[in-house]
């Protein structure tokens, strides 16, 4: 994967984390948070594709555990809980202030883009979360990183 990691999260601090949130993570998310704690790409033209805008959206940054409250996954949970469904948490962004969120239920599982900012001409209050892949890792795996 090409990250520039934050470093590695611990089995226990995932488990707390875990336990704060009231929910299990995936096993993929996880492992990731073991191997790199959040982190920014490498490649800082990395994109993800959001059908439903037709957009392909730069990635900025995933979020870790303990690391500087920009991009700690706890004060993000904190700062959007009231707005966020059960069962998610808000894992990155992208440079535009749009959020990158998991969402661990049987019926919505998978990673969403939220336009929360509605910086894109197609988000509105009633829609602005779009489903980008079903798993972590399929996101991970579908990054494009255009040759320069």
């Amino acid at each position: 994967m090409n990250i520039n990691a934050f470093g590695k999260a611990t089995n226990e601090s995932i488990k707390e984390l875990e336990e704060y949130l009231g929910f299990l993570l995936p096993e993929d998310y996880k492992k990731f948070l073991n191997e790199f704690n959040g982190g920014t790409p490498k490649n800082r033209y990395s994109k993800f594709f959001v059908k439903e805008l037709n957009q392909e959206v730069p990635l900025d940054v995933l979020y870790g555990i303990g690391v500087k409250s920009t991009f700690n996954l706890i004060e993000c949970y904190e700062e959007f809980e009231e707005d966020m469904l059960p069962n998610s948490l808000i894992i990155g962004d992208d440079p535009g202030s749009g959020l990158i969120v998991l969402i661990t239920d049987a019926e919505n599982d998978g990673i969403y883009y939220w336009d929360h900012a509605f910086y894109f001409p197609q988000s509105n209050e009633e829609e602005n979360t779009y489903k980008i892949a079903d798993s972590f890792m399929e996101f991970i795996n579908d990054l494009r990183n255009p040759e320069l």
